[in-house]
């Protein structure tokens, strides 16, 4: 017996009304080739998948909560208020955070459910929302929140939600990103390894005499190697998905599952047993994602406009794939000058060596002293993971907010000292008052000083790479 579905309450015109729509919506986004094509449901399952990993992350975070938007955000430069439009609390301050993440998890629980009932309109339509999710917080809402891995996630979303030919253009995306992940490896990071030369524990599982041939053969193996993922050549083809493979799962113990979640399963499905050549389409209907192609490129060369040394000022980093660029150690020095009453009770100082640094910044020291028309207290923060990028934006955009919206404060002097790859520490901030100045996108901000200019302040110890 036939049992009728909820569609068969509806009225006769809105169930006419319904149908025409979602048919108009698979004609447009060309969903016809995932129903008909099981490489791409696989796909769609490993792209959903790392929705998974990406909110088991946001909803433990405080990128996007009112808490964070009180204490300075951190916003890109473009919409310098994103914190005004928080209204996520996290725990222990509210539950609102914990509730939309779970919200989230019921639609992906869903979206399974309609991609075994093969229903891909509606597991189409719930993925998309979940995806401008995913690009609201990344590109308008937080400048922290993501990393290139979401960058590699937010691309192939775009093919396979959006453009047609969507298998030809999943596997070049993916080539095209590897590819130029490798871009940034051009560097003494890796040319001549003083990535994990500066590092106690070297590389993991070769002796530290290797590295550099190591790092070299990344290098070459990664430039050549990419691009016979693509070929017709059975035994190339499968050569570089093996190299593809064993990189990727080896990077893991570095960067944890993050990375290899949504690259490993990519590789397997669309480069391993279901791999077949796909040949260029030269048609109208391939110019979409011709467009993202190009699109994905000109994101990578706005990370070289600015005319800097982008690895120790980090102008322009977060634009590309950045992964790996250099081992960063760093230490920055606040102090508030503010109209409140002095309160000497939280003060401190760590001795140095005593502790380890194990978190993207700790506080090390704080004092207060009584002015004459209130207190300056000074904060230094210190950092010994090569994982953090030490970027001065952070703090800029950080200490600017907070300066905005704490009365309180009349200024906020900073000292930043950055090191890469084991070489000095340079201050390459050193400034009374950072809420007094503008930081530009695509140029460099000349208060962020580069070597002579930048004073040497002292040599690194050795560091370790961290990753929670």
């Amino acid at each position: 017996m036939n049992v009728p579905g909820p569609e068969s309450l509806l009225p006769l015109p809105l169930r006419q009304f319904l149908n025409r729509f979602a048919s108009h919506y698979s004609r447009v986004f060309s969903i016809s080739e995932i129903e008909g094509q099981p490489i791409l449901q696989w796909a769609f399952g490993a792209l959903l998948f790392y929705f998974f990993v990406t909110f088991s992350v946001w909803i433990n975070a405080s990128y996007i909560t009112v808490e964070t938007a009180e204490r300075g955000a951190i916003c890109w430069p473009y919409l310098k208020n994103c914190g005004d439009f928080y209204f996520l609390h996290q725990l222990p301050y509210g539950y609102s955070q914990g509730i939309l993440y779970m919200l989230f998890y019921g639609v992906l629980m869903t979206i399974v459910y309609y991609m075994w009932k093969q229903q891909w309109v509606r597991a189409h339509m719930l993925m998309t929302g979940l995806f401008l999710w995913k690009f609201l917080v990344l590109f308008l809402l937080s400048y922290v929140s993501g990393g290139p891995y979401d960058y590699y996630h937010i691309a192939l979303l775009s093919v396979l939600l959006f453009v047609p030919h969507k298998e030809f253009f999943l596997k070049v995306a993916f080539v095209w990103m590897y590819f130029m992940s490798v871009t940034v490896k051009f560097t003494p990071a890796w040319v001549l390894g003083t990535y994990f030369t500066s590092m106690d524990t070297g590389i993991p599982l070769f002796p530290r005499w290797s590295i550099i041939f190591a790092t070299n053969i990344v290098i070459f193996v990664q430039i050549v190697e990419c691009w016979f993922l693509l070929s017709r050549n059975w035994v190339l083809q499968r050569l570089s998905l093996v190299f593809a493979l064993f990189f990727h799962l080896y990077s893991g113990i570095l960067v944890g599952y993050n990375y290899p979640s949504v690259t490993l399963p990519i590789i397997a499905i669309m480069f391993g047993p279901m791999y077949r050549y796909t040949p260029i389409p030269f048609n109208r209907k391939a110019i979409a994602g011709f467009c993202v192609i190009a699109a994905i490129g000109l994101f990578q060369l706005l990370g070289f406009v600015t005319p800097t040394n982008r690895y120790l000022t980090l102008e322009g980093y977060r634009f590309g794939m950045f992964m790996f660029e250099a081992n960063h150690q760093c230490a920055a020095t606040i102090t508030e000058r503010t109209t409140r009453t002095p309160d000497t009770s939280g003060d401190f100082e760590r001795v140095a060596g005593m502790e380890r640094c194990e978190d993207f910044y700790c506080i090390v020291k704080k004092a207060t002293t009584k002015t004459a028309i209130g207190s300056d207290i000074e904060l230094r923060y210190e950092s010994a993971t090569a994982r953090n990028r030490c970027d001065p934006y952070n703090w800029y955009s950080r200490l600017k907010s907070l300066c905005e919206r704490d009365p309180s404060i009349r200024s906020i002097a900073l000292t930043f000292d950055h090191s890469i790859n084991g070489e000095p520490f340079y201050r390459i901030v050193d400034t009374p008052d950072i809420c007094a100045l503008n930081y530009t996108f695509f140029k460099h901000n000349e208060w962020i000083k580069l070597p002579p200019e930048a004073e040497n302040v002292g040599f690194p110890h050795r560091n370790w790479y961290y990753y929670d």
